[in-house]
């Protein structure tokens, strides 16, 4: 008898804890700028090496903002660090910022930068190595009065294309 109840009651639990776990599954979405976001290879004024710059939704996930990221931008020696958030237009794929603040950590201070002409190109380009189809950028990059251009073209995941 203290046998059953035992059994009946571990059955009672297990059927509670398998009817409480059947919850469907999250919609898993996109971001508000999942067309503009990724990795992107870039270098400025089409010299030097190709560094990665980052481009991502705010917390508020709102298709008028994302923040540009890039710590290893070089125009010679000269080290540009950025981070901060852009204002963008989705449907042109585009994107401008105008002093915005720069929160980037980086041995050279600069306060702030604008970015002007920004845009993304969808297969706008190919992968270096792989010659795989894949987004372009580029936009003016202006810090301390001078202007830089970024051009780059987006991840494109083969390893042939992954720059040092």
């Amino acid at each position: 008898m203290k046998k059953n109840i035992i059994i009946n009651a571990v059955m009672m639990l297990l059927l509670i804890v398998l009817s409480s776990s059947c919850k469907k599954d999250q919609e898993i979405g996109g971001t508000a700028v999942q067309n503009l976001s990724g990795d992107w290879y870039v270098r400025v004024n089409n010299t030097g090496a190709y560094v990665i710059l980052s481009t991502y939704n705010t917390s508020a996930n709102v298709a008028t903002e994302m923040w540009v990221r890039s710590t290893a931008l070089k125009a010679g020696t000269t080290v540009i660090g950025i981070q901060g958030k852009v204002a963008v237009d989705v449907g042109n794929q585009a994107f401008t910022a105008t002093n915005t603040a720069n929160i980037a950590a980086t041995k050279t201070t600069i306060p702030t930068f604008s970015v002007a002409n920004g845009k993304v190109v969808t297969n706008g380009t190919t992968g270096p190595v792989s010659k795989t189809p894949t987004d372009s950028i580029s936009f003016d990059l202006t810090i301390n009065g001078v202007t830089y251009k970024v051009e780059g073209y987006h991840r494109t995941g083969f390893m042939l294309d992954e720059q040092p």
